[in-house]
């Protein structure tokens, strides 16, 4: 069950199961937490892709890790979803709050809009030590800084993929990703860059 807001963001006082609020068209939050590191080859970002089985943009890359926050529930609440898709437990102080997303768009069987909060984390836990939750996700990507501006650019660029068979350098293209603004990754990137050379973000949405 999800609480159900009004176009500008504000709590109606309904709530409806996710299912009819995508068939409606009813506003609801989500979650989104977006994780950046540092290796031996520099700063990146962490990406999924989503399952194959999930209702919505299976097989697409997404957010580090994402959800529905569901009725009652506060913001931070969200951050089960980064302990339940990657094995991560995080303090909500480590949280950068980068701001919040108004997100419409045509989905299967009905229209998904919403609102998300979107924070930022540093962790460098290497890819290959997550835990992923094969039920939402197939497999997570490391995606240098480096590298977005080269995803925009030409449409793909070099990651390396994590997954249960083990780990792989390969090609992501921005066509596989969930639609989202166009500048969405990129504004992302541009924090966690602030966020990785010493500097607090603010928010970007």
């Amino acid at each position: 069950m999800l609480d159900i807001l009004d176009e500008s963001g504000r709590p109606t006082g309904e709530v409806a199961p996710k299912s009819e609020a995508h068939r409606l068209g009813l506003w609801h939050r989500c979650f989104h937490c977006w994780i950046c590191g540092s290796d031996q080859g520099g700063s990146y970002l962490l990406l999924q892709r989503r399952a194959p089985t999930k209702e919505t943009w299976p097989g697409y890359l997404d957010v580090s890790a994402a959800g529905h926050l569901a009725a009652g529930e506060e913001t931070l609440d969200g951050l089960r979803e980064v302990e339940e898709e990657l094995g991560l437990r995080v303090e909500p102080e480590r949280l950068v709050p980068l701001g919040t997303r108004r997100v419409e768009q045509e989905i299967l069987g009905g229209r998904d809009r919403e609102f998300h909060e979107v924070f930022l984390l540093f962790d460098d836990t290497p890819p290959e030590d997550l835990r992923l939750q094969k039920e939402e996700v197939g497999a997570v990507f490391r995606l240098y800084l480096d590298d977005v501006e080269v995803l925009y650019e030409a449409g793909a660029a070099p990651a390396r993929e994590y997954a249960e068979g083990g780990t792989s350098a390969t090609r992501i293209h921005l066509t596989e990703f969930v639609p989202q603004d166009e500048d969405y990754l990129e504004r992302v990137a541009g924090a966690a860059r602030r966020l990785l050379s010493g500097g607090r973000p603010v928010p970007v949405f």
